[in-house]
Parts: structure tokens; sequence; C-alpha cells
């Protein structure tokens, strides 16, 4: 279900299934991008031995900001007005439409294929770990996998030589 921002004007977001939508902490270990994708990879906590690698195409617009900088621009599309009610989960994974990033995006209508009239339809997906927030802007959903008792060095080791 779509929720308009009560702070930024415009602004629409809605929560976006991922495996990692409902997490206690969700910590972003690495990015790795090589010639054709970008992968994310992300651990729930630190007591579970599972990794879910997210991918995107290369050509895909991203941005990773850092918490503490995220907070006022980025936090700012979640603020409400109404107190915080601590038995609705917490999300990290939204779809956002109508955000500055988008808007720095489409200058010169880059995402609507230079047409005159801008794509409204276009939406950025976010990921708020619990150090950064992970934007992008691809028409074609990411691809997520896990992986059960890997070390994460051993990982991206496999992930190179795919791309190899």
């Amino acid at each position: 279900m779509k929720e308009k921002s009560e702070f930024v004007k415009g602004v629409v977001r809605e929560r976006w299934k991922t495996p990692v939508m409902h997490n206690d902490q969700l910590w972003l270990l690495y990015t790795l991008q090589v010639t054709t994708k970008i992968h994310f990879f992300f651990q729930l906590n630190d007591k579970i031995k599972e990794i879910h690698v997210m991918t995107i195409g290369n050509g895909t617009p991203y941005r990773v900001t850092d918490e503490s900088l995220g907070y006022h621009c980025i936090g700012r599309y979640f603020r409400t007005k109404k107190p915080f009610i601590s038995k609705i989960k917490k999300c990290s994974s939204w779809k956002l439409w109508n955000t500055s990033f988008i808007l720095d995006m489409e200058t010169g209508n880059a995402l609507s294929g230079y047409a005159k009239k801008r794509d409204k339809n276009y939406f950025e997906y976010l990921i708020s770990s619990e150090d950064e927030y992970i934007e992008f802007i691809t028409p074609i959903p990411p691809e997520w996998e896990l992986r059960k008792n890997i070390k994460i060095e051993k990982l991206i080791n496999e992930y190179l030589k795919k791309s190899l």
C-alpha cells in the first residue's frame, strides 16, 4: 500500500517485499562491482551465518549513503507526525517515487528515454541497513540469492570468478 510522505511533498513510499524486508539488524558487508553486475552482500545479524546477495545490472544508477549523512536527506521521507508504534514491524526495503535521487537522474529526461514528458512511473528502490542507505533505480527488479554457512571471502571469490 502506497503512503505519502508527511514531510516531503510529492514523495510516495511503499514497502518492498524482499528477503531482508523485516529484521532487527541488517548489515551491508560488501559491495562488489564487476563488468556486468553489481552485487551487494547483506547479513541480517552477526549470529546468523546467512548472507543475502542482491544483484543489479552494472548500468544501474545507485548510491550508498552513510547513515549519519542519509538521516537528514533520506530519513525525512519516513518521518511522521504521529508517535512511533512499536507493534508495526520495522521495514528496511522500500520503493519510493518523486525523490531527489530520481529527480537528479531524470535531469535531461535520461530515465524517460529522452522523452519530453517525464515518466512518473519510475521509482527508486531503497534498502536501509544499520550503517547505510542503498538507493538504486532500475526497470528490472534485482535478483536475490541466499547463501548459508559460507565465509564472505569465499563468496566474494565465487562472484569474482563468475564474472571472468
